[in-house]
Protein backbone atom coordinates (compact mmCIF):
# COMPACT_ATOMS: atom_id res chain seq x y z
CA UNK A 1 0.00 0.00 0.00
CA UNK A 2 1.52 3.76 -1.23
CA UNK A 3 2.05 4.67 2.49
CA UNK A 4 5.10 6.64 4.49
CA UNK A 5 7.58 7.00 1.59
CA UNK A 6 5.63 5.92 -1.33
CA UNK A 7 3.21 8.40 -0.69
CA UNK A 8 5.05 10.74 -3.30
CA UNK A 9 6.52 8.39 -5.46
CA UNK A 10 4.10 7.46 -8.48
CA UNK A 11 7.10 4.84 -9.11
CA UNK A 12 7.81 3.58 -5.88
CA UNK A 13 5.11 0.05 -5.72
CA UNK A 14 6.38 -1.06 -9.07
CA UNK A 15 9.75 -0.38 -8.16
CA UNK A 16 9.61 -1.95 -5.04
CA UNK A 17 7.41 -5.38 -7.04
CA UNK A 18 10.79 -5.63 -9.52
CA UNK A 19 13.02 -5.64 -6.49
CA UNK A 20 11.21 -8.40 -4.32
CA UNK A 21 9.94 -10.59 -7.37
CA UNK A 22 6.36 -11.60 -8.38
CA UNK A 23 4.83 -12.77 -5.75
CA UNK A 24 4.03 -9.67 -4.15
CA UNK A 25 1.29 -7.45 -4.92
CA UNK A 26 -0.09 -4.00 -4.71
CA UNK A 27 -3.32 -2.60 -2.90
CA UNK A 28 -3.52 1.01 -4.01
CA UNK A 29 -5.08 3.55 -1.41
CA UNK A 30 -6.94 6.51 -2.93
CA UNK A 31 -6.10 8.99 -0.46
CA UNK A 32 -2.29 8.25 0.81
CA UNK A 33 -0.90 9.53 -2.49
CA UNK A 34 0.17 12.97 -1.77
CA UNK A 35 -2.09 15.46 -4.43
CA UNK A 36 0.89 15.92 -7.06
CA UNK A 37 1.43 11.77 -7.38
CA UNK A 38 -1.99 10.46 -6.85
CA UNK A 39 -3.09 9.47 -10.91
CA UNK A 40 0.16 8.66 -11.57
CA UNK A 41 0.90 6.60 -8.89
CA UNK A 42 -2.45 5.06 -9.30
CA UNK A 43 -1.96 4.05 -12.87
CA UNK A 44 1.77 2.60 -12.23
CA UNK A 45 0.09 0.32 -9.11
CA UNK A 46 -3.23 -0.63 -10.10
CA UNK A 47 -1.81 -2.74 -12.87
CA UNK A 48 -0.31 -5.00 -10.11
CA UNK A 49 -3.79 -4.46 -7.65
CA UNK A 50 -5.50 -7.60 -5.38
CA UNK A 51 -7.55 -4.73 -3.73
CA UNK A 52 -8.46 -1.58 -3.39
CA UNK A 53 -8.80 1.14 -0.29
CA UNK A 54 -11.16 3.04 -2.01
CA UNK A 55 -10.70 5.95 0.57
CA UNK A 56 -11.89 9.12 -0.03
CA UNK A 57 -11.78 12.45 2.43
CA UNK A 58 -15.18 13.67 3.62
CA UNK A 59 -17.96 14.29 1.24
CA UNK A 60 -19.75 17.56 0.90
CA UNK A 61 -23.61 17.37 1.37
CA UNK A 62 -24.03 17.06 -1.92
CA UNK A 63 -21.89 13.78 -1.84
CA UNK A 64 -19.03 15.81 -4.17
CA UNK A 65 -15.42 15.32 -3.28
CA UNK A 66 -13.57 18.27 -3.76
CA UNK A 67 -10.01 16.91 -2.42
CA UNK A 68 -9.97 14.95 -5.95
CA UNK A 69 -11.88 13.16 -8.27
CA UNK A 70 -12.95 9.70 -7.57
CA UNK A 71 -14.15 8.79 -10.57
CA UNK A 72 -11.08 9.07 -12.27
CA UNK A 73 -9.45 6.67 -9.45
CA UNK A 74 -11.99 3.96 -10.25
CA UNK A 75 -11.74 4.70 -14.10
CA UNK A 76 -7.73 4.27 -13.79
CA UNK A 77 -7.98 0.87 -11.85
CA UNK A 78 -10.91 0.31 -14.26
CA UNK A 79 -8.82 0.65 -17.28
CA UNK A 80 -5.72 -1.43 -15.87
CA UNK A 81 -7.86 -4.65 -15.54
CA UNK A 82 -8.77 -4.09 -11.97
CA UNK A 83 -12.36 -5.23 -10.80
CA UNK A 84 -11.88 -5.39 -7.08
CA UNK A 85 -12.35 -5.58 -4.51
CA UNK A 86 -12.77 -1.87 -4.01
CA UNK A 87 -12.27 -1.94 -0.42
CA UNK A 88 -14.67 1.19 0.91
CA UNK A 89 -12.81 3.12 3.65
CA UNK A 90 -14.59 6.09 4.74
CA UNK A 91 -14.78 7.49 8.37
CA UNK A 92 -16.79 10.05 10.25
CA UNK A 93 -17.59 11.28 13.53
CA UNK A 94 -21.48 11.53 13.16
CA UNK A 95 -22.52 7.63 12.61
CA UNK A 96 -25.66 8.20 10.56
CA UNK A 97 -23.06 10.82 8.24
CA UNK A 98 -20.80 7.67 7.77
CA UNK A 99 -23.64 4.90 7.21
CA UNK A 100 -24.92 7.44 4.43
CA UNK A 101 -21.68 8.43 2.62
CA UNK A 102 -20.86 5.00 2.64
CA UNK A 103 -24.03 3.96 0.58
CA UNK A 104 -23.56 6.65 -1.48
CA UNK A 105 -19.88 5.74 -2.38
CA UNK A 106 -21.41 2.20 -2.77
CA UNK A 107 -23.97 3.30 -5.44
CA UNK A 108 -21.33 5.48 -6.98
CA UNK A 109 -19.16 2.37 -7.81
CA UNK A 110 -21.87 0.00 -8.48
CA UNK A 111 -23.34 2.53 -11.30
CA UNK A 112 -19.48 3.31 -12.44
CA UNK A 113 -19.40 -0.42 -12.82
CA UNK A 114 -22.28 -1.13 -14.52
CA UNK A 115 -21.71 2.05 -16.55
CA UNK A 116 -18.51 0.24 -18.14
CA UNK A 117 -19.46 -2.70 -18.63
CA UNK A 118 -21.42 -1.30 -21.60
CA UNK A 119 -20.07 -1.81 -24.88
Amino acid sequence: ENFGWMQDDPDAIPALIKAVGPGLRSQPDTRNWTDRARYDGLIKAFPFAVSCDFKPFPLEADGSHPRYDLKRCFQIGWDAGFRGPWCLEHFHDDLGKQFKEMAFLRDQLRSWMKAAKKP
